[in-house]
């Protein structure tokens, strides 16, 4: 079974910058965050309330059509909500409008923007249709940080080599986000095949055993070249013999 990850391309290291990418206003309403059923702990981000208010930011003059957002929520234009809706793709709810508060502009869309700004929408995805098989990941936990609970899966992650999915429990759902590895939008095989004939703009889908992650914050260059080759876990500075 093939997984796949939604994703903007790489904005944050300045090798491949999206179109567009968006904020909320310091004005957010938010509501409860989702807890795991077995043992009670916070699982994602708290739930975002009405009224959707966005500020955009635009690294180039066209406006994108899917905006990778916070927690569960995509931001989406009408070509989207349009496509979608006609599909019978499972784990994603368009919830409401978003109202364009403010729109920033860098590099190369301080050029004219191309045509009006669209209207965009919230679209809520499913949490928990399937979890990460760590071991198979690769996953490294920080000290005293590994999972105690084997449905939600959540441990405090310091690296893993790729993201497999544990297929016995995944439901069907073709796009949701995954237990035991926040923030990785993960799609099924056929979201995948409708994505590639529709052509929408601003983000990509990626097989999820090509993800890979190491949080080398506050680490020396030696200290982080030991890791990637030992592994993330591996005591620093190196035990003696």
């Amino acid at each position: 079974m093939n997984f796949y990850l939604l994703t903007e391309r790489d904005w944050m290291r300045g090798t491949d910058f999206p179109d567009t990418v968006f904020f909320t206003n310091d004005h957010v309403t938010l509501g409860d965050a989702p807890r795991c059923p077995v043992c009670n702990r916070y699982c994602e981000g708290m739930e975002w309330l009405p009224p959707y208010q966005i500020e955009l930011e635009m690294f180039t003059n066209r406006f994108g059509d899917v905006i990778v957002g916070t927690g569960l929520d995509l931001i989406v234009d009408e070509s989207f909500k349009i496509a979608f809706e006609k599909t019978d793709l499972t784990g994603l709810e368009i919830i409401g409008e978003a109202e364009v508060e403010r729109i920033i502009c860098r590099r190369k869309a301080r050029k004219k923007l191309i045509g009006p700004i669209p209207k965009y929408y919230v679209a809520r995805m499913k949490y928990g249709c399937a979890a990460i098989d760590h071991e198979k990941s690769g996953s490294a936990f920080e000290p005293g940080k590994k999972p105690i609970c084997d449905y939600c899966r959540l441990g405090r992650i310091g690296a893993y080599r790729k993201i497999v999915i544990d297929e016995s429990t995944w439901d069907g759902t073709d796009i949701f986000m995954a237990r035991g590895i926040g923030g990785q939008i993960t799609t099924s095989q056929r979201f995948k095949d409708w994505w590639d004939s529709c052509n929408f703009t601003n983000c990509k889908l990626i097989p999820s055993e090509e993800a890979h992650w190491f949080h080398d914050a506050g680490m020396s260059p030696e200290e982080k070249a030991y890791k990637m080759e030992h592994g993330w876990d591996a005591p620093w500075p190196p035990e003696e013999n």
